[in-house]
């Protein structure tokens, strides 16, 4: 029977933080192997694909937040991984994800600790998003909860809207060696700050398949024509190649990809209206 808790850390951030990134790097740095699991809000599981293969276990939540329509699949995933062995589970959580109900999940999975949670901003994001009254809701909430929060894609100084919520927050460099707290087999009491935000943002997700002729630079007129778009991950496929597609409100990034990947774009928007996406696709 086993006896020792398995320590679960959960990485949070909203969309675009840079969350798979941050758990390559865990993986590759980390005091020993451990078990991952990927919450991809839509049918395409993006993050999923990009963990690295050095991961002992990679297992997918798709089409659904773990903090609410997935808490099923969630805890029979926890249950595997607890029954297989695996001596630490780190859970990349969706970017939109509350991290409330995430704290309540996790801290009473059977067999588990909870050990730490772990929040990323996104420094040339935050501003924006603490002006927008239907998101700032989410991102205050995942720093309060978070026991280590970390500024990423710029620094080191921290951000003055990051620093009004938490003085602790730190940055994290994109290179070098990770912070120990950063190892999922580093245990630390967690602070149960977290506090619940009444406002709610309704988002929507969509796997687009992007018509042959569409080129990167099209793709991004059209995410800086949709306001309500938030994330886009996938892959682009042209006549010269595979890219694959990194963008939020802030950034857009095509990279070359090797492998053989199918053309496919996940969307993630605000609101309940649906967009058009015929200009883009092959329909």
């Amino acid at each position: 029977m086993l006896t020792k808790a398995v320590p679960l850390t959960v990485i949070t951030g909203y969309l675009g933080a840079g969350k798979t990134t941050l758990i390559n790097r865990m993986l590759r740095q980390a005091s020993a192997p451990f078990a991952v699991i990927v919450n991809d809000l839509g049918a395409l599981p993006v993050d999923a694909a990009l963990i690295s293969a050095e991961a002992a276990s990679t297992l997918t939540l798709t089409n659904g937040c773990a903090c609410c329509q997935l808490q099923s699949d969630l805890s029979a995933q926890l249950t595997q991984l607890r029954q297989a062995g695996f001596g630490a589970v780190v859970l990349e959580a969706s970017g939109v994800a509350k991290a409330t109900n995430l704290v309540s999940i996790t801290s009473q999975a059977d067999g588990y600790q909870l050990a730490k949670i772990i929040t990323l901003v996104d420094a040339t994001a935050v501003p924006r998003l603490m002006e927008d009254r239907y998101l700032t809701g989410v991102v205050v909430e995942q720093i309060k909860a978070g026991d280590s929060v970390y500024q990423t894609k710029a620094g080191p100084e921290i951000t003055p809207s990051l620093l009004a919520l938490r003085a602790d927050a730190r940055f994290l460099s994109s290179e070098g060696q990770l912070p120990v707290d950063i190892d999922p087999y580093h245990l630390i009491e967690r602070s149960a700050s977290a506090k619940t935000v009444a406002v709610t943002p309704q988002f929507q997700h969509r796997v687009v398949y992007p018509k042959t002729s569409l080129q990167p630079e099209s793709l991004k007129v059209f995410i800086d024509r949709s306001p309500a778009v938030q994330r886009v991950k996938g892959w682009l496929v042209v006549e010269s190649g595979t890219y694959l597609i990194q963008a939020t409100r802030d950034r857009f990034v095509a990279q070359p990809a090797a492998g053989n990947h199918g053309a496919g774009l996940q969307f993630i928007w605000q609101g309940t209206e649906a967009l058009d996406f015929s200009s883009i696709t092959q329909e």
